[in-house]
């Protein structure tokens, strides 16, 4: 992929702090580059039921948000992106982004068809594998950009291809490969955001203490409904 050379801001992590980074950045005449690992932006927000402090549900916000990305065309956004290498100076980066393959592409129109017809499954990791989606998914109702992905781990691609008969936009391109984009940028925003902390690492909350109770008595309640 052709090299991008003006001197932009790159934005690493399409969280909702990179996000409002990348929108205030742009919307005072910054050229910017915004990535993130996800096919989707928002990050842990969306994840949450509401968020602080005015306990809305995540698509409250993000819809506006995303809406001033969409109107902005200072504002380039790559999902399924990950930095592999990053030289230079403050004022000069050499940054090279891989593209990973989501294998469909923008005539995507989320018409669900190839869902209907897919036979894998997949473990939800929006949903905390709580449950299971298809190979081929739309990560969560309000996901940005709404576009379907297969998850290369569990589709056997040609060995099934039922999505890509049924797809009438010609949206699924099995053989889509990674692709490599070069960039030279200003600056670089690291927003590649957090990892919940394993809380049972605490000793003085107890949190192990409590968790293994609640354990014992879901258990002792198992015991009492099935006698």
């Amino acid at each position: 992929m052709a090299a991008e050379n003006t001197k932009s801001i790159l934005v690493v992590g399409g969280g909702m702090s990179g996000i409002s980074t990348a929108l205030e950045a742009a919307e005072v005449g910054h050229e910017v580059i915004l990535i993130e690992k996800n096919p989707y932006l928002g990050g842990r927000v969306t994840q949450l039921n509401k968020y602080f402090s005015k306990l809305c549900p995540p698509n409250c916000g993000l819809e506006i948000n995303f809406r001033r990305i969409k109107n902005n065309p200072r504002i380039k956004f790559y999902t399924m992106a990950e930095v592999e290498k990053i030289s230079g100076s403050e004022g000069n980066f050499d940054v090279t982004v891989k593209l990973n393959p989501g294998y469909v592409n923008k005539n995507c129109t989320a018409c669900k068809a190839c869902v209907d017809v897919c036979p894998y499954e997949r473990p939800n990791d929006f949903n905390f594998e709580m449950d299971n989606t298809k190979a081929i998914y739309i990560p969560h109702d309000f996901s940005f950009p709404v576009r379907y992905v297969i998850d290369d781990k569990y589709c056997k691609k040609a060995e099934c291809a039922k999505c890509k008969e049924v797809c009438i936009y010609n949206a699924i391109d099995l053989n889509m490969a990674s692709q490599s984009l070069s960039l030279n940028v200003g600056s670089v925003v690291w927003a590649t955001g957090w990892s919940p902390y394993d809380a049972a690492r605490m000793d003085n909350l107890g949190f192990g203490k409590y968790q293994k109770g609640l354990s014992l008595a879901f258990v002792e309640v198992g015991r009492t409904l099935s006698a």
